[in-house]
C-alpha cells in the first residue's frame, strides 16, 4: 500500500476540518487576542459610567478617585506598568512551556481580574490599582503570541494573512467593546455588566483555546498529513523547545532593524491612538460626539486594510517576498509620519481628520512588513523579537503622558505642532535602517547545525 493510501486511511480515523485546521486555530487565536485586548481597555469606557460608585462611596468634603484626574490616570498607566513586568518572564515561560500553556494562563489570569473589577471598585482605589494591573500583565503576551501562533501553524505561503488576521483582534476588540459598553452603560444592567460580559467570553476563549490548541501542528490529531505537509513546506525542522540565544538574536542586525522600526512605529501610533481625540477636540474644536465618531472610523477601516493587506501580500508572488515587506513597510511608516505632518501644518478640520484616519490605518499594515520580517528571520525564536516589540508598545503607553504634559501643557495648535513634526521625523529616522536589512531568510542561529555547532566549538583557552 502507498504512503499516501495508508495517510488517507489514518486521516479517515479523525476530524480533519476538510485539511483546513490551521483557520480554525486562527479563528480561535483571533478570539483569544480579542477579548484580552478587550478586557484591558474595558475601563476606558466604563470609566465614564460609574457615576453611582461617586455617590454611594463620596465622602463630605473628599474629592473621589473617579473626580480626580491624576487618580484615574494613574489607573490606565497602572495596566502598562503590569504588561512591562507581565513581559520580563513572558519569554522564558514561553520558551519552557509553549504558547498553548503560557498563553491560556496569562488570558484567563486578565479575564479574571476583568471579572473581579467590579468588585474591586467596591472596596476601593488601591485594589482597582491591584487589578488593572494584573489586566495589563495577562494582556502583555499577546503580540508574542501573534508570532507563535503563527510559526507553528501558518504555512510560509501564508504568513501575511495569519499575523494580519491575528493581529487585527486589536481593531476588532476596539469595534466591539464601544458599542456594546455604550449600550449595557445606559441599560438596567449597568457598567458592571460589561465587565461581566467580557470577561466571561474570554474565560470560555481561553479554555477552548487551551483545548483545542498545540504548539506545533505536528502534534495536533486534527491535521490531515496533506494539511501538514502545506504547513511544514520551506520550514526547517526543529527538535521540540529550544532556548532562545539572547546574544545573537541581540546582535543581530536585521533584528535590530526591525526593533528600530517597531520602537518608531509604536510610539508614534501610540501616540496618535491614545491623543488623536484629544488633538481633534481641544485643537480642531469637535464636539464630544463627532469626536467619538471619528475616533471609531479609523479602527473599521484598519481593520478592513489588514484582512486585504495580509491575503495580498502573501499572493503578489510575482514581486520577490524581500520587496514585498519594504514596500508594506514604506507604504505604513510613510502613511503615518505625513499625517502626523498634515495634522501639524494644516488647519482644516477636514483635512486633519482625512490625515489622522489614514495615519492610523496604513499604520496597520506594517504587520505585513516589519513583523513578516521578524517571523521570517527569528523563527522559533520569534516570540522573543515580538516581546520586545510588545516592550516598545507598553512603554510608549507608559512615556507618552509624561511627553504630551511636558510639550502640549495647554493643548494649543502650535504646541501640537511642534509635537507631531518631531513624532513624524521620528518615525522616519527610526525607520530608515529596515529596507538595507531586510529579509526572508532565516538567521543562522534558528537552524538546527548552529546548537551543534556552539557545542562543537572549542573556546581558545580550553585548548592544550
Amino acid at each position: 500500500m502507498s504512503v499516501e493510501k495508508t495517510e488517507e486511511l489514518q486521516d479517515h480515523k479523525n476530524i480533519t476540518f476538510a485539511n483546513k485546521t490551521r483557520y480554525i486555530v486562527l479563528i480561535i487565536g483571533l478570539f483569544c487576542i480579542c477579548f484580552t485586548n478587550g478586557n484591558y481597555n474595558v475601563i476606558n469606557f466604563s470609566v465614564i459610567c460609574m457615576q453611582d460608585v461617586i455617590e454611594s462611596q463620596s465622602v463630605a468634603n473628599q474629592t473621589h478617585w473617579l473626580e480626580n484626574t491624576a487618580d484615574v490616570s494613574f489607573i490606565f498607566s497602572a495596566g502598562a506598568v503590569g504588561a512591562i513586568i507581565g513581559l520580563g518572564p513572558s519569554v522564558p515561560l514561553t520558551t519552557k512551556y509553549g504558547v498553548r500553556n503560557i498563553l491560556s494562563f496569562y488570558g484567563l489570569l486578565t479575564a479574571f481580574a476583568t471579572l473581579a473589577f467590579p468588585f474591586a471598585v467596591s472596596i476601593g482605589y488601591y485594589p482597582v490599582i491591584f487589578v488593572r494591573m494584573i489586566q495589563g500583565f495577562g494582556a502583555s503576551i499577546l503580540f508574542s503570541a501573534i508570532g507563535s501562533i503563527s510559526e507553528g501553524w501558518s504555512p510560509i505561503s501564508e504568513i501575511s494573512t495569519y499575523v494580519a488576521f491575528l493581529s487585527a483582534g486589536f481593531q476588532i476588540s476596539n469595534i466591539v467593546l464601544m458599542p456594546v459598553s455604550g449600550v449595557l452603560c445606559e441599560s438596567q444592567f449597568g457598567w458592571r455588566s460589561i465587565f461581566y460580559l467580557f470577561g466571561g467570553i474570554s474565560v470560555v476563549s481561553h479554555l477552548i483555546f487551551f483545548t483545542f490548541f498545540r504548539d506545533s501542528a505536528k502534534v495536533h490529531r486534527n491535521v490531515s498529513h496533506k494539511e501538514l505537509r502545506k504547513i511544514s513546506t520551506g520550514r526547517m525542522e526543529t527538535t521540540g523547545r529550544q532556548p532562545v540565544p539572547y546574544l545573537a538574536v541581540c546582535k543581530d542586525k536585521v533584528v535590530l532593524s526591525i526593533w528600530a522600526a517597531a520602537i518608531g512605529g509604536n510610539m508614534s501610533l501610540m501616540a496618535l491612538m491614545t491623543y488623536g481625540p484629544t488633538y481633534l477636540n481641544k485643537v480642531l474644536g469637535l464636539d464630544v460626539r463627532e469626536t467619538g465618531f471619528l475616533n471609531a472610523i479609523p479602527y473599521i477601516l484598519a481593520t478592513a486594510v489588514k484582512f486585504v493587506a495580509g491575503p495580498l501580500s502573501d499572493n503578489l508572488t510575482f514581486i520577490p517576498e524581500t520587496w514585498r515587506m519594504i514596500f508594506f513597510a514604506a507604504i505604513s511608516q510613510l502613511g503615518l509620519a505625513i499625517g502626523f505632518f498634515a495634522m501639524a501644518l494644516t488647519s482644516s478640520r477636514i483635512i486633519a481628520q482625512i490625515a489622522y484616519t489614514t495615519a492610523i490605518v496604513l499604520a496597520g499594515i506594517n504587520i505585513v512588513g516589519v513583523v513578516k520580517c521578524a517571523q521570517m528571520v527569528a523563527r522559533q525564536h520569534v516570540h522573543f523579537v515580538m516581546a520586545v516589540i510588545s516592550l516598545s508598545a507598553w512603554g510608549a503607553i507608559f512615556v507618552l503622558p509624561i511627553i504630551i504634559g511636558f510639550v502640549c501643557p495647554n493643548h494649543t495648535a502650535s504646541e501640537w505642532a511642534v509635537f507631531y513634526i518631531a513624532v513624524g521625523i521620528w518615525v522616519i529616522a527610526m525607520n530608515i535602517p529596515f529596507p538595507f536589512f531586510a529579509t526572508m531568510e532565516a538567521a543562522e542561529y534558528t537552524k538546527p547545525e548552529w546548537e551543534q555547532k556552539k557545542k562543537n566549538t572549542v573556546a581558545p583557552e580550553d585548548k592544550c
